[in-house]
């Protein structure tokens, strides 16, 4: 009778080998993904940015007359380059009763234009 073989303890190197490439496929992933986050974060940044100036403008154009909008109804227009190169350019029309306000930011990093839309209720 042959003496019993004790079960050999410890990893193999193929499991080791494996252990290692997984590890390795896991730390590439995770370092790639460092640029990515910031680059969202960046374009997320500079929408807020551009929903903000959006924002202030139509405030700033509400607190005009209506006669002073688009009157005798031709458009009012204006544009320009704002900080972080965000270009605008916005344009008010007359309706019945009311001024559409349209603004138009060009971020940069994005491939379509934010545009928002607004009315204003005339009230005189």
């Amino acid at each position: 009778m042959s003496p019993r073989r004790r079960p050999r303890r410890g990893f193999t190197i193929v499991e080791i080998l494996v252990a290692i490439i997984l590890l390795a496929v896991g730390l590439v992933s995770l370092a790639a993904l460092g640029p990515a986050t910031m680059k969202m974060t960046r374009a997320g940044a500079l929408q807020t940015a551009a929903t903000a100036r959006a924002e202030a403008r139509f405030d700033s154009l509400a607190s005009l007359p209506c006669q002073t909008l688009a009157a005798n109804g031709s458009p009012t227009e204006g544009a320009g380059t704002l900080e972080r190169r965000i270009r605008e350019h916005w344009v008010v029309t007359d309706g019945r009763n009311v001024k559409r306000l349209v603004d138009t930011l060009w971020v940069p990093g994005r491939t379509r234009p934010l545009v928002y839309l607004n009315v204003l209720p005339c009230r005189e």
